[in-house]
C-alpha cells in the first residue's frame, strides 16, 4: 500500500515542478488532475490514499468555490517524494547509454544537514561513492539531484557532470552489473 502513497505524492510533486497551480493557488492541483495516470489502483484505494496522505500530513487539501478537491504537498510530504524517487534509483535498470552521471560537492559546514541528507539519499539510491564527495551514477537522475538541492537549498555548492570515460570505469561497471 506504500507504493499507491508514494506514486501520489510523486504525481503531485511532479505537477508542482513542470506545470502551474490551479485555482489561483500555484501550489494547489485538482485531485483528478494527480490521479488520472494511476491505473494500477480502484478508485476506493486512491481515494483510501488520499485520505491517509493528509492523515499523515503529507499532503493538504480544500474545496475551492467550484466544489472541486484541491491538493498540495507539505514540506514532509515533498522530501517524502524526494526520498522515493532516490530509492527507485537504485532498482533502476536499463540499458547504459554509456554515460557516467557525475555529482560532485563542496558544502559548507552550515550547511552540514544538507549535506548529509544528499549523501544519504544518493548512497541509498544506489550511486558509486568514488572520493568522499563525489559520486557515480550510469542512468540519467537529474531530475533526482536537482529536486533534493533544491528542497535543501544547496544548488550552489554542487556540480552535476555527464562523463564519457572515467579511468577505473571497469570496476565501477562491475558494481553496476554493466557489460
Amino acid at each position: 500500500m506504500r507504493e499507491i502513497l508514494e506514486e501520489i505524492l510523486w504525481n503531485i510533486y511532479y505537477l508542482s515542478r513542470e506545470k502551474m497551480g490551479a485555482h489561483g493557488d500555484a501550489r494547489f492541483f485538482i485531485i483528478n488532475l494527480v490521479l488520472k495516470d494511476i491505473h494500477s489502483y480502484t478508485g476506493k484505494q486512491l481515494t483510501s490514499a488520499v485520505n491517509d496522505l493528509e492523515k499523515e500530513k503529507l499532503i493538504e487539501k480544500k474545496k475551492n468555490y467550484e466544489g472541486l478537491v484541491l491538493v498540495s504537498l507539505t514540506e514532509k510530504g515533498i522530501l517524502r517524494a524526494i526520498n522515493y524517487k532516490f530509492r527507485r534509483l537504485n532498482y533502476k535498470r536499463e540499458k547504459w547509454d554509456g554515460k557516467w552521471r557525475m555529482v560532485a560537492f563542496d558544502i559548507p559546514r552550515e550547511c552540514e544537514k544538507g549535506r548529509k541528507a544528499l549523501v544519504y539519499r544518493l548512497k541509498t539510491g544506489g550511486f558509486y561513492e568514488m572520493q568522499e564527495s563525489i559520486f557515480l551514477y550510469p542512468y540519467e537522475c537529474k531530475n533526482e539531484i536537482e529536486s533534493l538541492v533544491e528542497f535543501f537549498k544547496i544548488k550552489k555548492y554542487i556540480r552535476f557532470g555527464l562523463l564519457d570515460y572515467i579511468d577505473g570505469q571497469d570496476g565501477i561497471k562491475f558494481k553496476f552489473g554493466i557489460k
